[in-house]
């Protein structure tokens, strides 16, 4: 299994020079089973970037899993080269409890906005699917819990050959109103290979930002020594946060939790699991 990080910012794009570092696009995550699947985990503007390649190694069909609706989730997919082309089948998975993916798809793309074609008009082939608790593409096992955040969002658990690798983006794990108890998330990622986790927020600013869906690096490093996990990346960036900023989080983590392997999710990181 092949990952590779193609957004790791939230809330919107940024780009300036204290942003080079980490990258500045929202998520998108791009993973390659051994299988040869090719899988896309929401469609920030990050998934721009992943079109031409695509096209270029002739890969036709692909499955592209929503975690929500979020625009900062979904705002590169008028961008996405493969939506354009003919020969494409793109199967996409989404929650439906509040709205299915394909509505939800059709509100982005819809006249006058930009691009001034509707999602009903691209010529490649859209096959939507459920997205229930256990999901299997190619060699490829998924399961999915409820995440803590506005509107109805998943967290996704990919397995391959005995490795594990927990997304866990737009989440609060500590929260009063939230349907998944803390607990369920420690069961849920549990002896995890690699936690990719949200760490939007600094303690500081949390305190102001109770209910709205996101945890600090801090309460990351909670769910890490629960969970068993020794190697975990913090993602879904604030856009105020610089490289200065996001590099002194992870320098006082590491100090603190020695056993365990602390960065920085970064756009065009890549990691094989063998």
């Amino acid at each position: 299994m092949v990952v590779k990080l193609l957004g790791t910012r939230g809330s919107v794009p940024v780009s300036n020079l204290q942003t080079r570092k980490y990258g500045g696009n929202t998520t998108c995550l791009y993973i390659k089973a051994n299988s040869g699947e090719t899988i896309i985990v929401d469609a920030g503007t990050g998934i721009r970037e992943l079109g031409p390649s695509l096209l270029r190694d002739r890969v036709n069909t692909m499955h592209l899993i929503f975690t929500h609706y979020h625009w900062d989730h979904m705002q590169g997919l008028p961008f996405f080269a493969p939506i354009f082309q003919s020969d494409s089948i793109i199967n996409i998975y989404g929650p439906k409890k509040e709205v299915t993916v394909k509505r939800a798809l059709s509100y982005q793309m819809t006249k006058p906005y930009f691009p001034t074609v509707s999602w009903s008009d691209v010529p490649s082939k859209i096959v939507y699917k459920t997205i229930n608790n256990k999901l299997k593409i190619g060699s490829i096992k998924i399961r999915t819990i409820v995440n803590n955040h506005p509107n109805y969002t998943l967290g996704l658990k990919f397995i391959e050959n005995n490795k594990s690798i927990a997304f866990l983006t737009d989440n609060e794990l500590f929260t009063k109103d939230g349907p998944t108890p803390y607990k369920k998330f420690i069961t849920f990622v549990k002896n995890a290979d690699l936690l990719i986790h949200d760490a939007q927020y600094s303690d500081q600013v949390y305190e102001f930002k109770l209910g709205w869906g996101h945890s600090t690096p801090s309460q990351v490093m909670k769910l890490v020594e629960d969970a068993g996990i020794r190697e975990v990346l913090l993602t879904h960036h604030d856009p105020y946060h610089s490289d200065k900023f996001i590099d002194n989080t992870v320098k006082e983590l590491s100090k603190k939790f020695l056993d365990v392997n602390i960065k920085a999710a970064a756009d065009g990181k890549t990691i094989t699991f063998k």
